[in-house]
């Protein structure tokens, strides 16, 4: 059963009762997150509609299966596919089992096939460091001397690369002072306030096309599960040598120490879960609710510690410190800490009832969870246990709000068949809290972009920004691509906000229906057709990171010259090209299709 099949069989129960305007009424008249959760809680338990924990336990005939199947998509060489395969019978065979070490060693092949040698080698010899099958060591000693030799053949061709980072960091390099509070961010900005706006963020100084602002790492992340099979579940690498988890059959992690991380941070929790949670189809939004609530006690030596946390916390709320922490000689505002994602913004007060009503369901059913299945709500002290109860409900419903409208999704570019990397790959999403303060604009001034295999989102400046002019992303409601009505339509719907950016106000045309400007000046028009013509836009859409590096800074300077003239079409071409040079000078994703899978493997014998 999925989340959305509970929610809907609640309002059959209720609809079947005759109780939903009663339920509604009494869900309205309750004034905090926690009395609607434990209200919606004990009517779910009245139903006797809250669904079961699975359990999926490391089986080597499940292993097997899989193992099996990533052989027919070797044979058929479909490498990506059978990577994937190979790594969910990896993550489903007992550690240090025969079906373990023949998963790592056919996922060598797969890595050999690929050229990915060094990776290749890694996996061989952490067959090599357990128990194997014998007769699995010569042709893995041959598999490794190949690599090995293709390494030495191949070692220009990993300077080259080596050297291309390089010039992408001296490029894309933030080398501004950076805010003494708001520590991820550059001096040139300030977070200010007022009634009309809330919190927002505005240039102290002029600031040019091109210069990052602000490198945010988030609280935490959630890969999405399409991607799950392909990247670290906690540090998003792409690393091609994961490693499961020792106890469930759903995480895999690049390295040691980001287990470790996962698992001090949330996994611990979550590891018993995962199963249930995966099947239920809960979205990547619940989904970081949860995780940030976990995370909010396991930053914390004990609960009587977050609870007095919480107490600071609250009581800044209405200051310019709201969301800071206190350093001693000075207050923060950093991801690192929970009181930056505590106090973003819910706009409970514009939720429709039923929009809370499907939230607290949400809640309710994690908090049977964590009740139930989980020693996360234990109480050092007795006494606490109530007020534990009663914080877990409430911000599990409070995440639950805000995550929709300040959490930030991890996109790059990805390679349709053709090889043109023109399509959008979501990888997961994550709270990012200084970003959170910027408002919307469907013509932003600023772009975030993130390194592929990495969460760290970087900002950099899209448009010309004067001193005291406000900052503006864009929430995914562009002018270019969509119209109007369109954009208020979604914005009010997600944000609940009407959108009074300039775009707005003067019905600026979408891409499509813009003409090329008239007042442009020929010199600048020529410059432009020179520097993107077609051999340029062939490179670019073929993810050639030369071209994108090449084009990089005079892109900023061409978008400096024509933004008196936006909108225009050249402008638009220019930001466009812009923000694809981005994307491919910190990673792209090839071309590869993803496998379907379900938490609940076949039963197989």
């Amino acid at each position: 059963m999925s989340i959305d099949a509970c929610y809907e069989g609640v309002i059959a129960k209720l609809t079947d009762e005759g109780k939903i305007l009663e339920i509604s009424k009494k869900l309205i008249s309750l004034q905090t997150n926690s009395a609607r959760v434990l209200f919606v809680y004990e009517l779910i338990e009245s139903l006797k509609a809250f669904p079961k924990v699975l359990e999926v336990k490391k089986d080597d005939n499940v292993s097997t299966y899989y193992r099996n199947q990533g052989n027919l998509f070797f044979k058929a060489t479909q490498n990506y596919e059978a990577l994937q395969f190979y790594n969910l019978s990896l993550i489903h065979a007992p550690l240090g089992t025969e079906s373990y070490s023949l998963a790592l060693a056919n996922r060598s092949a797969v890595l050999f096939s690929m050229k990915q040698y060094d990776e290749c080698i890694h996996d061989i010899d952490t067959v090599f460091a357990m128990e194997y099958p014998r007769d699995l060591e010569k042709k893995l000693s041959k598999r490794k001397s190949m690599c090995e030799n293709f390494i030495l053949k191949n070692k220009e061709v990993k300077e080259d690369s080596t050297k291309a980072n390089f010039q992408v960091g001296e490029i894309l390099k933030f080398d501004h002072e950076r805010d003494k509070t708001y520590i991820c961010a550059s001096s040139k900005l300030q977070v200010v306030f007022n009634d009309e706006m809330g919190r927002h963020v505005v240039a102290k100084e002029d600031i040019q096309v091109g210069e990052i602002l602000a490198h945010e790492n988030p609280y935490l992340a959630v890969v999405l599960k399409s991607q799950m099979l392909v990247c670290c579940n906690y540090c998003l690498s792409r690393d091609l040598n994961l490693l499961p988890c020792k106890s469930c059959c759903f995480a895999l992690y690049c390295s040691k120490e980001c287990s470790e991380k996962a698992w001090k941070e949330y996994h611990r929790v979550e590891c018993g879960l995962l199963a249930t949670l995966v099947h239920m189809e809960f979205t990547k939004l619940e989904l970081l609710a949860l995780r940030i609530v976990i995370r909010a006690r396991t930053d914390h030596k004990n609960w009587p510690e977050l609870l007095e946390k919480l107490v600071e916390i609250e009581k800044n709320l209405n200051t310019p410190l709201r969301g800071c922490e206190n350093l001693g000689d000075n207050w923060v505002y950093d991801s690192k800490y929970y009181a930056s994602i505590h106090t973003l913004e819910s706009n409970v007060e514009k939720r429709s009832v039923s929009d809370i009503f499907q939230k607290s369901i949400t809640a309710a059913v994690f908090l049977k969870f964590l009740i139930e299945n989980t020693d996360f709500m234990n109480a050092d002290d007795a006494k606490h246990h109530n007020r534990i109860k009663n914080w877990v409900a409430g911000t599990l419903l409070l995440h639950g709000m805000t995550s929709p409208t300040n959490m930030h999704g991890i996109i790059t570019n990805t390679a349709n068949k053709n090889g043109d990397y023109v399509d959008e790959l979501n990888i997961g999403s994550a709270p990012y809290p200084f970003c959170s303060l910027i408002n919307h604009s469907c013509a932003p001034n600023v772009v975030r972009y993130s390194k592929l295999g990495f969460a760290e989102q970087i900002l950099v400046a899209l448009r010309p920004i004067k001193k005291g002019m406000q900052i503006f992303d864009n929430y995914g409601s562009h002018y270019a691509i969509e119209g109007r009505r369109s954009r208020q339509e979604s914005l009010k719907f997600q944000y609940k906000f009407v959108c009074g950016c300039e775009a707005c106000i003067n019905n600026w045309p979408t891409y499509l229906e813009m003409r090329r400007s008239k007042n442009v000046p020929v010199q600048i028009q020529k410059r432009k057709n020179k520097l993107l013509d077609a051999n340029a836009i062939n490179k670019l859409q073929k993810g050639d990171k030369g071209t994108a590096l090449k084009l990089l800074k005079p892109l900023c300077e061409l978008m400096e010259l024509l933004e008196p003239y936006c909108p225009c079409l050249e402008l638009a071409d220019c930001q466009e090209s812009f923000k694809q040079c981005l994307a491919i000078c910190e990673g792209v994703v090839p071309y590869g299709k993803l496998i379907e899978w379900n938490a609940i493997p076949p039963k197989v014998k």
